[in-house]
């Protein structure tokens, strides 16, 4: 290094070394000084006041590095990083996933309880099944003020109906039977009906959904055999039951029970089907050769038929067991005499004598004797009312009669019919539930493991555990959407097609809450099993996370 003085001036030349000039607006001093050892004097010499010069109004709060959502993204950047194993492995979440959804609706479809699968009647129908009931007990019941009204037997009628829309059908007078429980009109309003309308007159009557659903769902399809592919395709077509010939189908309702609702003044005619009507006297019907006596007579209300007879002598049966009979019978049963038959035990009087266009032989009567009839030769009562607990309390204590609820019974019987299935598809569902955790479970500890000595340096750095908590759940979340979701949704869209199919479909269930319910457990399960190993490491000082690197 050389240097050189000139007028003021110094001049170095060092080729090697950086040169810095020192004078008064340097930070470097000359000191012409001794070495001292530095002891407290040197700082107790000076006072430092830090609260004059903090901010008050300022709060020291510790901020995290990752937010959430910058976790979340961070952890799709990672999983873009994996490996082709750990790529691999995401496969493992994406099938688990599947079995979560599938176990879920499984269960779901097996623990659920389908009315339709069971009920018989409308949830207000009480039932008793028991011997017959006199007619003295069954008005007096039918005064009662908690009741709507009551069916002798178990209320359920038959609707026949032609089926003519082809050209092919029009002559083979093929007929179909539609079945379901008679029930009051006045039960149902303009609120209830989703096709037609209420109905105008006594002939025409509202049947429920269930009514056509129950018709077609036997192996044997006679209505859409037949070109009949909907409740709404039975609007406006006639049907027979009982002593009523027409009959017109006007509304659909969709109450969830088979019921044929129709008009009061014609539930006696309804419930009376001919051909199961049996009278004691067996004198006006055809003779049996083959036992050699005479077949069943059949008791009708005369006002169904006056367009087919003519009353030739006497008067009609206006009063309760009086009857007319065709005048063929005029020599055996006389004018004003009782016969040998008789309803409710008594018999009835012959007032006068008809003639038919159509030959029948039915002992014509007043609908009262009709209604008796039916009371004495059937079974059993349904009851209709709205008041079901006063009224099960009443004819169980007072009147020694244990009515029922149709519902209630239906619903129990069906319910022990199915313990057996409903307990093994549960266990199944249950195993395949936990096969599809356990696996998660494994899959997330492999994931977390390999990452401990991650772990370890971050904590060793300074990194706050909810830091590290953070990182993984984010990651967690990524994986659960980016492998777990497409699963998930793929089997919901299968087991939504297998739902529609016959037979098989009551076996899932797929709406909002179960695939909602699939969801959750899934990422919640995740989250559990992902962050619980974070958590028993975090225990442990940095040294020992990084002691080693297979800690359980």
């Amino acid at each position: 290094m050389e240097i050189v003085l000139k007028n003021n001036n110094i001049y170095i030349k060092a080729p090697k070394n950086r040169v810095q000039v020192v004078d008064e607006n340097s930070s470097v001093e000359f000191v012409n000084e001794h070495y001292k050892t530095i002891d407290k004097t040197i700082y107790e010499e000076y006072s430092y006041n830090l609260d004059s010069i903090i901010d008050k109004r300022f709060k020291i709060k510790y901020s995290s590095i990752n937010g959430f959502f910058k976790s979340c993204y961070m952890g799709v950047k990672k999983i873009a990083s994996f490996s082709i194993l750990k790529k691999i492995l995401l496969i493992g979440f994406f099938a688990s996933a599947m079995f979560i959804m599938y176990a879920i609706a499984n269960i779901a479809g097996t623990l659920n309880i389908d009315d339709s699968k069971f009920i018989t009647a409308d949830r207000n129908y009480l039932q008793a099944e028991q011997d017959k009931i006199s007619v003295e007990k069954f008005l007096e019941y039918e005064k009662l003020d908690e009741v709507d009204y009551i069916l002798p037997g178990d209320g359920e009628i038959n609707l026949t109906m032609k089926i003519e829309d082809y050209y092919q059908l029009q002559e083979t007078g093929y007929q179909t039977t539609l079945y379901g429980k008679l029930t009051a009109l006045d039960v149902i309003s303009d609120n209830d009906i989703i096709s037609g309308k209420i109905p105008q007159n006594e002939n025409e009557i509202v049947i429920d959904k269930m009514v056509y659903g129950n018709a077609t769902s036997g192996a044997y399809n006679a209505l859409t055999q037949k070109g009949i592919n909907s409740a709404d395709e039975l609007l406006n077509r006639e049907v027979s039951c009982g002593g009523i010939d027409k009959l017109t189908i006007v509304g659909i309702v969709d109450k969830k029970s088979p019921s044929i609702y129709a008009n009061k003044s014609i539930f006696v005619n309804l419930l009376n089907e001919l051909q199961n009507q049996t009278l004691i006297w067996y004198g006006a019907g055809g003779y049996d050769t083959s036992t050699g006596t005479q077949e069943p007579a059949n008791v009708a209300d005369y006002t169904l038929y006056l367009d087919d007879i003519t009353l030739t002598k006497g008067r009609m049966p206006e009063n309760d067991y009086e009857v007319i009979v065709n005048k063929s019978n005029e020599s055996q049963m006389k004018l004003n005499k009782t016969i040998d038959a008789k309803v409710n035990g008594i018999n009835l009087k012959v007032v006068g004598y008809y003639d038919s266009m159509t030959d029948r032989q039915d002992y014509l009567v007043n609908n009262n004797t009709v209604k008796y009839n039916e009371i004495v030769e059937k079974t059993g009562i349904m009851v209709y009312t709205k008041y079901k607990d006063v009224v099960l309390d009443k004819f169980r204590n007072e009147f020694n009669i244990n009515l029922e609820s149709t519902y209630d019974k239906a619903r129990e019987e069906y319910i022990k019919e199915r313990q057996d299935s409903i307990r093994s598809g549960v266990i199944f569902a249950g195993v395949i539930l936990a096969i599809s955790l356990i696996e998660i479970y494994l899959m997330e500890r492999s994931s977390f493991l390999s990452r401990i000595k991650e772990v370890g340096v971050l904590r060793a750095i300074g990194a706050k555990k909810t830091d590290i908590y953070r990182m993984f759940l984010g990651e967690i979340l990524a994986i659960t959407t980016i492998a777990g979701m497409p699963g998930l949704l793929l089997m919901t869209y299968i087991l939504y097609s297998f739902a529609r199919i016959p037979y098989i479909g009551g076996m899932f269930i797929i709406n909002f809450e179960t695939v909602g319910i699939s969801i959750l457990l899934m990422y919640v399960f995740n989250i559990i099993v992902g962050l619980l190993p974070l958590n028993k490491v975090l225990r442990k000082t940095p040294a020992e996370i990084l002691a080693r690197h297979d800690i359980e």
